[in-house]
C-alpha cells in the first residue's frame, strides 16, 4: 500500500525514528559502560568466601594430616620390604608437596 504522507507527518515519523535510535544508543552505552563499572565496584563475588574455605580446607590441616598418614604408611611399606615401596614414597612426597604447598605455588606463579 503506497500512501502519500504530508511533509509534517514525515517529519514526525523521522523524529520518532531518530528518538528510537537515540534511546537504543543510550541504553547500549549504559550497558557497556555503567554495568561493568558497577560490577567492578563490588568488593567480592558471593562465591569468594566459600571457595576460600575450600582452599583452606584442602591445603590446610586436612592436607597435612593426610600427608602424615601417607608418609607413615609408606614408611611401613619401605621398612617391611614391600615391592614398589620406593615408588610409593616418591609419590607420597610429590603429593604432599603439591597438597601442602599449593597455595604458596599459586602465589608465586600468579599472585593469587
Amino acid at each position: 500500500m503506497n500512501i502519500l504522507l504530508l511533509p509534517t507527518v514525515r517529519r514526525v515519523i523521522a523524529r520518532r525514528q531518530s528518538l528510537r535510535r537515540l534511546c537504543t544508543r543510550l541504553s547500549l552505552t549504559t550497558v557497556l559502560i555503567v554495568f561493568p563499572a558497577l560490577a567492578a565496584a563490588q568488593s567480592s563475588s558471593p562465591f569468594d568466601s566459600g571457595l576460600a574455605s575450600l582452599q583452606n580446607l584442602f591445603t590446610g590441616t586436612i592436607a597435612k594430616v593426610a600427608s602424615l598418614i601417607a608418609i607413615v604408611i609408606g614408611g611401613y611399606q619401605f621398612a617391611h620390604g614391600e615391592p614398589g615401596a620406593k615408588k610409593t614414597l616418591a609419590g607420597v612426597a610429590a603429593g604432599t608437596g603439591i597438597a601442602v604447598m599449593a597455595v604458596n605455588i599459586l602465589n608465586w606463579l600468579w599472585g593469587i
